[in-house]
């Protein structure tokens, strides 16, 4: 059989677009940051300028986000060279702060072995309770209880946390944020585990001025004080700067910068007064076929410079079906 040029392209094409047949197709909205009222809640007290660093990280990654049902979704998540060192660029002064969760009723699966449940309903349609059940083996679990009220000018909630369904590692937590101004708010945090020894209570103290290019927060706590600085220059660029001092820890100064591109990618990068820093570049990539249906790919690329001045390098690929 005699095999010319056209019919190794022919082949070559066929075997890209299965290839790409493959990938998740794009979606109709991509959003990149979280949509937020003018009150937040008091654990996105600092979300915007905490939301501006980087989540650097180590090794190969691969995230796989699946739609199973109608209310099931798998995550698989696999790294190659993953370090056991976690190095944060902030620290968190408050309960749930920066947490992310699967807020629509459902079921989280992940490829590791554990599964989260959340559901939510409203009661007299004032409050609205939050239940939170993780299983992350035969033997770990958590179990978490929310109640909230949503009022004009206040977010009060109550919640509870029992891990390993053991009675001393019970911890309620109360939150309570206030609009005393329209740019401006306040917040306080009240936590505690009634069943261990000494059950001593925790209190944190918060305050935020908030404008649609400029946002400062503050917390303080037994734990440390916290100043968070946000500032939007541009559609396409912020920055952030976050100021930590506890009570063991020197004064640290973190500074980040994100900047977005017309063609979807975005850049985030920090350095702070520990001699550390580092960057994520994220980009995606579109393939189209035939049909008009366009896949995409997500590509992030990570690099970190820690306290000893190591540069570690990270590379990973995020598909979303």
């Amino acid at each position: 059989m005699d095999i010319n040029e056209d019919m190794i392209k022919t082949e070559v094409s066929n075997f890209v677009s299965s290839l790409q047949r493959l990938l998740p197709k794009k979606k109709d909205i991509i959003v990149f940051e979280p949509i937020k009222t003018k009150l937040s809640k008091l654990s996105d007290m600092h979300m915007e300028a905490k939301s501006v660093f980087p989540k650097c990280f180590v090794g190969t990654k691969l995230v796989i986000l699946r739609q199973i049902m109608d209310k099931v979704k798998l995550v698989q998540q696999y790294n190659y060279g993953k370090t056991k060192e976690n190095y944060r660029s902030y620290k968190q002064y408050l309960n749930n702060e920066m947490e992310t969760k699967f807020i629509n009723d459902g079921l989280l699966l992940d490829s590791t072995g554990s599964a989260t449940a959340t559901y939510k309903e409203n009661i007299e349609g004032a409050y609205e309770v939050h239940l939170t059940s993780k299983i992350k083996d035969l033997i770990s679990s958590e179990t978490e209880v929310e109640i909230e009220r949503v009022g004009d000018k206040s977010i009060n909630s109550f919640s509870f946390r029992l891990k390993d369904m053991d009675p001393k590692t019970l911890k309620t937590v109360t939150q309570c944020m206030y609009q005393v101004h329209p740019d401006f708010c306040i917040g306080t945090e009240l936590s505690f585990k009634p069943l261990s020894y000494p059950a001593l209570p925790e209190l944190s103290i918060s305050a935020r001025y908030g404008r649609p290019t400029f946002t400062l927060s503050s917390t303080i706590s037994k734990a440390g004080f916290q100043v968070c600085l946000y500032k939007k220059f541009a559609k396409d660029l912020r920055i952030a700067t976050i100021i930590n001092e506890g009570h063991r820890a020197p004064v640290a100064v973190g500074l980040a910068l994100h900047k977005s591109y017309d063609n979807g990618s975005e850049l985030k990068m920090f350095v702070d007064t520990q001699r550390c820093g580092g960057f994520t570049f994220q980009k995606d990539v579109y393939f189209r076929e035939s049909a008009n249906e366009i896949r995409v790919l997500r590509l992030v690329a990570s690099t970190l410079i820690d306290g000893q001045r190591r540069v570690r390098l990270g590379f990973g690929f995020n598909l979303d079906f």
